[in-house]
């Protein structure tokens, strides 16, 4: 069964990839990664306006859900190993939640990274064609989720205070999800 969740995956794994890549061209030194093990628990909040939530990221960051309940993804949990992860080493992502409409060709996340106040990324990705590219296909069936993978963690990441911010939108327009992480590499 396809996995919905698999589209955050998939915009994560760009993301990294692309960041990679612009600080190749840059040729920026590159230390250990400090990200401590993550874990993303849906809130319990009943608000209907927002359901915005803040998690930690062990000493080093947090990560905020910054979509509302009318969001198509709710997430249940996130959760990275190792503790903490390792600069070209693969990262095991293990995600649940429940995707409300099938997400179809057509849908995008709009994937921003800055390292301090310098913007590195800021990109606009097919969710299909991500999702292509780790052999699942689209569309990516509405219903409970359960994905577990493994993805590459770049070499060449840099020291520094990061930010990335996820926005996630179906072919119909109809808001996927958002999430908002900082942390210290």
């Amino acid at each position: 069964m396809i996995r919905a969740v698999i589209v955050l995956l998939v915009a994560a794994v760009a993301l990294f990839s692309s960041l990679a890549a612009a600080l190749s061209l840059q040729q920026v030194a590159v230390s250990r990664l400090q990200i401590n093990n993550l874990v993303l628990q849906d809130s319990s909040s009943s608000s209907s306006s927002s359901s915005s939530s803040i998690f930690i990221l062990g000493d080093t960051g947090s990560i905020e859900n910054c979509g509302t309940d009318a969001d198509l993804f709710h997430p249940e949990s996130i959760i990275l190993t190792p503790d903490p992860p390792r600069r070209g080493e693969n990262l095991n992502v293990d995600i649940k939640g429940t995707l409300d409409e099938t997400v179809d060709k057509g849908a995008y996340a709009d994937v921003r990274v800055k390292l301090g106040l310098i913007k590195l990324v800021d990109t606009r990705l097919d969710l299909c064609d991500e999702t292509k590219k780790i052999d699942e296909e689209c569309p990516i069936e509405k219903g409970p989720l359960n994905v577990n993978t493994d993805v590459k963690i770049p070499g060449e990441i840099p020291p520094g205070n990061y930010q990335v911010h996820l926005d996630l939108t179906n072919f119909d327009g109809k808001h996927i999800g958002c999430f908002e992480a900082k942390f210290r590499l």
